[in-house]
Order: C-alpha cells, then sequence, then structure tokens
C-alpha cells in the first residue's frame, strides 16, 4: 500500500465536483433515522414556546432564546437539565464580566477599544477549549449582544438594561426546554445513542443473514445501509458528547460507535461487491448473524454487553475477504465492555472533578487553540471595527455569526462556508426577509404568527439533527431566521429592521469565510496524518502509564479524557475530509490516506481499551501481590518494548522514519512463560489481555 500511494501522486487528479454523490448525500442526510422525528417535534415546541412568552411578556433581544432551545442537549433529561444550568451560569458570568469591564474602562477609549480586542480573544479561546458547546456560547453570547449598547452614547440605566436582558432571554429559553423534554421522558426513557446502534447493528445483522440465504438484501435494509454509510458516525458521537456519561462509560460507548461505523463501512462494500459465499462462508455468516443479535439484544436490555461471550474466529477466504474482518470486529465489541475500575478518580472531590470536566485536558498546552483563538478574535474585531466606522449599529450580529460559526469540528473551509452560506440564504433572505414581503402582512394573529414560526423552526430543526457536516447548515438557517423574526415581542414588518440584520450575518460570515478559514484551518490530508500519529503516540504514553505504578489516578483519568477527545477529533476530521474529497482536486493518494486511517481507528480502539483493562488488573493490589518479581518484570518489560513499537509506528505514520516497526514476539513469550510457572486465573487474563495487545498492533501495522 506505501508503494501505491507513492505511486499514486503522479496520476490525474479526480473531477472537481461530484454533483450525483452529492445528492446521494443529500438524500440520506435528510432522510429519518430511529427518533429524529421526536426530536424535531420537541425541538419545535421549545422554540415556539419561547416565541409566545416573548410576545406575550414583550421581551427584547429574544433571538438568543430561539437559538439555545436549538442548541441545548436532548440525549436525556440529566444532561438537558445540567445543561441548561450551565447555560444560564455562563451568562451570568458573561454578564457580570462585562459589567465589570464596562465600569473600569467605559470612560478611556483607548483602553475600552483594547478591553474589547482582549475579550474577543477570551471568547474564541473559551469556545475552543470547554468541553460543553452550549456553556461557551452562554458565555460569548452576552459580551458581543452589549457591546452595541455600550457603543453607544445611552443612559447607563439603558445600557445595564440592555446587558441584564439577555440572562432573562435565556432563562425563558432553558426553562421551555427542559420543561418540554421533562414532559417527554415521562413517556419516552430510552437512549436515543443505543436505539440508533442497534438500528445499524440489525442492518448489518440482515445483511449477513441475507448473504448467508445466497440471496439479495431486501431494498429497505439496502437503502438503511447506504444511509448509515452516508452519514457516517458524526451524529453518534455528537450525542454521545452531550450525554455527559462518566469516563468509562463515554469510551466503552465511542468503542462502540467506531466499530459499528467500520461494520456497516463493510457492510456497504458487501453489497458493491455481491460476493458469492461458500458453504462453509454461509456457516461463518449465519454465526456472525447469531452472534449479532445476542449482541443487540444485551444492548437493549442492559446497554452493555457481557466479556464472557465467545470469540469468532475463521480463516481469511478467497470467496469473501471482508468476513474475516467483519468476524473480528465483532469479536472486539464484547471487549468494549470489559470490567474498569480506573474509572473516574472517585480519590477526588467531586466538584474538583466537574469543574475539570469543563475545560479540555490540554487547554493550557495545545498551541492550536491559541491559533484558533486568533484566527477568530481577527475576524470578530474587523466586523467590529467596521460596525463602528459605518456608525451602522444594526449590523452588530456580524459579531454575534463570528461566534456561532466559529466551531472547529465542523470540518473543511469548503465545507463551512458552503453551509455558512447556504444556511444564510435559507433562513436569512427565503425565511426571513420573503417571509415578511409574502406571509407576515396576512397575519392578524399569534396563533398566525405561531404557525408560520413553528413551520420554520421545524425546518430548520430537521436539519439541525443531520450528521456534524450538514446539523451545521441547520444552526445557520434558524441563526438569520430568529435575528428577523423571534429579536422584538411583535411580528416584525420593517424590512430596514430585517435588512440590517440579515446584513450583519452577510458580514460575519464573509469575515469568517475570507480570515478565519484562512488563519484557523489546515490541510485536510496532513491534519488527518497528525492526529493519527498524535492517537498512537498517546498510546504509547499509555503503555507507560500501565508500567508505572506510581502514576496518580488524576493523571490516568486526564490521559485518557484526552486520548478519548482525540479519538473523536480523528473520526470527525475523516467524515469532513471524506465529503470534501468529491468537490475539490484530490490526488487519488489521499483518499487512500483517508481511507487508510479510517480503517486503523478500530485498532487503534482496541489497543486503547485492552490497555485500560490491563491498567485495571495491575491497579489492584490484591492482583498485583499475585505476580512474583520475576513476572513483574517480564510484564514491565513487555510494555517498554510495546510503547516503543507504538511510538516507532508513529513516527512512520509522521514520515518521520523511512522503515515501519518492527514488531517481535520474544517480549510477548518471555512474558508468557514467565507467567506459566506461577500460573492463577489472574495472570491467565494478563496474558490473554497482553496476546490481544500483540495482535491489535499487528492489526494497526496491516492498515497502516
Amino acid at each position: 500500500m506505501a508503494t501505491r500511494a507513492a505511486q499514486l501522486p503522479h496520476q490525474p487528479a479526480r473531477r472537481t465536483v461530484s454533483w450525483p454523490w452529492f445528492r446521494e448525500f443529500l438524500r440520506w442526510e435528510v432522510a429519518p433515522y430511529p427518533g429524529r422525528v421526536n426530536t424535531v417535534i420537541r425541538m419545535t415546541i421549545a422554540a415556539t414556546l419561547v416565541m409566545i412568552i416573548v410576545v406575550t411578556f414583550r421581551i427584547p433581544n429574544a433571538a438568543l432564546a430561539g437559538v439555545f432551545s436549538i442548541l441545548l442537549a436532548r440525549e436525556n433529561l440529566t444532561a438537558t437539565w445540567r445543561g441548561g444550568q450551565l447555560i444560564v451560569l455562563g451568562f451570568v458570568l458573561a454578564s457580570l464580566y462585562t459589567l465589570l469591564g464596562m465600569m473600569l474602562f467605559r470612560g478611556y477609549p483607548i483602553t475600552h477599544f483594547f478591553w474589547v480586542i482582549g475579550s474577543l480573544y477570551l471568547i474564541f479561546f473559551v469556545l475552543r477549549t470547554t468541553t460543553n458547546y452550549a456553556a461557551a456560547l452562554a458565555f460569548a453570547i452576552p459580551m458581543a449582544v452589549a457591546l452595541p449598547v455600550w457603543d453607544r452614547y445611552l443612559p447607563s440605566q439603558v445600557q445595564v438594561e440592555g446587558t441584564l436582558w439577555p440572562i432573562v432571554v435565556i432563562a425563558v429559553g432553558t426553562g421551555a426546554t427542559v420543561a418540554t423534554e421533562a414532559v417527554y421522558r415521562i413517556f419516552d426513557r430510552s437512549d436515543p445513542l443505543i436505539t440508533f446502534v442497534d438500528d445499524v447493528l440489525l442492518a448489518v445483522q440482515q445483511v449477513a443473514e441475507s448473504f448467508a440465504a445466497h440471496r439479495a438484501p431486501p431494498k429497505p435494509v439496502l437503502d438503511r445501509v447506504h444511509q448509515y454509510a452516508m452519514i457516517g458516525t458524526g451524529r453518534l458521537r455528537m450525542t454521545l458528547q452531550r450525554q455527559g456519561l462518566n469516563p468509562t462509560r463515554r469510551a466503552q460507548r465511542s468503542a462502540l460507535i467506531s466499530l459499528a461505523g467500520r461494520l456497516i463501512g463493510l457492510a456497504a462494500n458487501l453489497e458493491r461487491t455481491s460476493p458469492q459465499p461458500g458453504e462453509d462462508d454461509a456457516i461463518r455468516l449465519r454465526a456472525l448473524s447469531e452472534r449479532l443479535g445476542a449482541i443487540r439484544t444485551e444492548l437493549r436490555e442492559s446497554a452493555s454487553i457481557s466479556p464472557s461471550a465467545a470469540v469468532l474466529e475463521g480463516q481469511p477466504s478467497s470467496s469473501f475477504p471482508m468476513l474475516e474482518e467483519m468476524e473480528r470486529i465483532v469479536a472486539l465489541i464484547p471487549e468494549v465492555f470489559q470490567r474498569d475500575e480506573i474509572v473516574n478518580g472517585s480519590q477526588n472531590p467531586p466538584g474538583q472533578d466537574w469543574w475539570r470536566a469543563l475545560l479540555v485536558p490540554d487547554a493550557f498546552q495545545n498551541p492550536e487553540y491559541l491559533r484558533f483563538a486568533f484566527a477568530g478574535c481577527l475576524a470578530a474585531s474587523v466586523c467590529y471595527i467596521l460596525y463602528n466606522a459605518l456608525d451602522w449599529p444594526g449590523i452588530f450580529p456580524s459579531v454575534v455569526t463570528c461566534i456561532v460559526t466559529a466551531q472547529s469540528t465542523i470540518g473543511t473551509s469548503l465545507q463551512t462556508q458552503v453551509l455558512r452560506l447556504a444556511g444564510f440564504v435559507a433562513g436569512g433572505l427565503v425565511l426571513g426577509i420573503a417571509a415578511q414581503i409574502l406571509i407576515l402582512p396576512a397575519i392578524d394573529s399569534i396563533f398566525g404568527f405561531a404557525l408560520f414560526f413553528a413551520a420554520g423552526t421545524a425546518i430548520a430543526a430537521w436539519f439541525a439533527t443531520s450528521s456534524p457536516r450538514l446539523s451545521y447548515f441547520g444552526v445557520q438557517m434558524a441563526l438569520p431566521f430568529y435575528f428577523v423574526n423571534l429579536q422584538d415581542y411583535r411580528i416584525q414588518t420593517d424590512l430596514t429592521i430585517a435588512r440590517d440584520r440579515v446584513m450583519g450575518v452577510f458580514l460575519g460570515i464573509l469575515a469568517m469565510g475570507f480570515i478565519f478559514d484562512r488563519f484557523g484551518t489546515k490541510s485536510d490530508t496532513e491534519q488527518l496524518q497528525k492526529l493519527l500519529a498524535r492517537n498512537v503516540r498517546m498510546l504509547a504514553q499509555l503503555g507507560g502509564v500501565v508500567r508505572d505504578r506510581a502514576i496518580a489516578v488524576s493523571q490516568i483519568s486526564r490521559l485518557r479524557s484526552q486520548i478519548n477527545d482525540n479519538f473523536a477529533g480523528l473520526e470527525s476530521q475523516t467524515d469532513a475530509a471524506r465529503f470534501e474529497f468529491e468537490f475539490r482536486h484530490r490526488r487519488e493518494a489521499e483518499v487512500v490516506e483517508c481511507e487508510r486511517i479510517q480503517r486503523a481507528q478500530p485498532a487503534l480502539r482496541s489497543i486503547f481499551l485492552l490497555e485500560l483493562s490491563l491498567l485495571s488488573h495491575r491497579r489492584r493490589r490484591e492482583i498485583d501481590s499475585e505476580l512474583t518479581l520475576d513476572q513483574n518484570q517480564a510484564l514491565d518489560y513487555f510494555l517498554n518494548e510495546y510503547s516503543d513499537e507504538l511510538m516507532h509506528t508513529a513516527a512512520w505514520i509522521a514520515h518521520e522514519e523511512d522503515a515501519p516497526a518492527r514488531i517481535t514476539d520474544d517480549s510477548i513469550r518471555l512474558l508468557q512463560q514467565r507467567l506459566e510457572d506461577h500460573s492463577t486465573p489472574n495472570s491467565q487474563a494478563i496474558t490473554d489481555i497482553c496476546q490481544k495487545m500483540v495482535a491489535s498492533l499487528l492489526m494497526l501495522r496491516n492498515e497502516c
């Protein structure tokens, strides 16, 4: 594969645009999936309740309440309530920060200007380093909304009221959303992530059953396989991030999502190649289907899988080349749920963990966060300077737009620009100004306006519940729509106001496209290689943690959280790169590189989970005391060699070494001999884990 990749850069570039692929992409992104209709209905009800409350009590500047009714988590009631608390807290802190800053710098134009620029930099740094995106927005947006209020010559009372009103607004939006979720959860307590994964595995199971019976899968099954293969696992990862789980359950579910995504990709390839299985292959396919059925049953009943399930094994099949890999991935799924007692740093005070969880582990060490903050600050500062220089306060939504559209996980620059502009046209021009001209003059009651408002919200919410590649479009559609129709407490028919707000959104989009996307993004292939090499190096670092038993639990938890975040970032970037490869000149070598990295992710997940399982064994004193000195030394030697081989693999991926890692079995053979001399059930478990680690490392090397 490396030789092929070296030759491919000299081949012709691919076509510029693949419109058939894009039509297929849109078709499956907007198609229903389990739970989508319910989520859209709840979003629409919450936003419409906000609108009715705003109009009834004449609350100004209420567009933010509508936006947060879309953004607030709905994965479970606990996460929704916790997210609502964080959002209100973020608004309170931001308002206090703004009032304090204005008290100190309002009367000094130069210091006031630099305070604004510094505050914008702080806003984008918080956006990039905070784990809860909605809470970060809650801290960022009140400052942006207060800027035009304090820049104008208004009475102090009016300025203070303009700063404090957003707290009331966001409390209304959060309260309406939490109340809607509380009522809904009375009737439905299902886990949306498990429900979706169950449907994905069901599609794979039905494909295996069909091929085992020597018939083509039914069309509804093929449609589900195509849909899940096209949209990827981004929506599942976003759901997982918003569920607020502890580190162990988050790692387990993240690995389950990765394995399910790889299985659905293999099932899609099966349908395209239409292999003809022999009798032995048919038997293995039926066994695979039965195992998937058992896994789905356990997931639905307990949201976990028993680790005692038998491992599927089979030899490579010439007529069915993907069967062995499917068996290997299904065999890895029970490993995801192996017991791990080093869970969430129980030795630390709960409050300390809660505050630490607000920021990513390397918030103050990673230079990429500073780069992101600089690019966002520069774009927002240009908008701020421009609307003050033009004395055009009506376009103040430009700064808010810069803040809302600065999402590092969306992916490539082309994708963000297309979605921003498309969302602006759909929400600002079509649902905003066009509706003001054609629809709003005919509405003379709150009931009629509520129907119109609910219809616009439902359209935006439907797109917002897509995968991350298209959900951004739904948020961008909602933003100008709410600025036109929900900013004031009455039906807005003044086209001048709507024009100014839409122009402000457009200015923010241009600033982000021409400034932020130039400074805040990188080459897709370069970023993918960098993320993959970083993940492999961190797995090597985790191997060193397993070897060193003196490391504190808090450091282990921090490293685990960082590895999980890096895995999610790699998968998100892979999905975004696949989207952009269809629309730009990309060499086949870059496409091969993206596919190679995607295939390597199950092996990375397997190594991570096995290292955690081995860490759990070594941290338990009763098990560690069972091992003799020679056995502990042999285990330390194995872990040292294993970490070195991972580091060599990372260097090879990053093109820092010419040859791949040289994997030998000396260390594992020595460990097996030492553990067999004084065998116990726990030593057998350690031997089994280490053997699986070697097999996963070989899998990773072969994929790379």
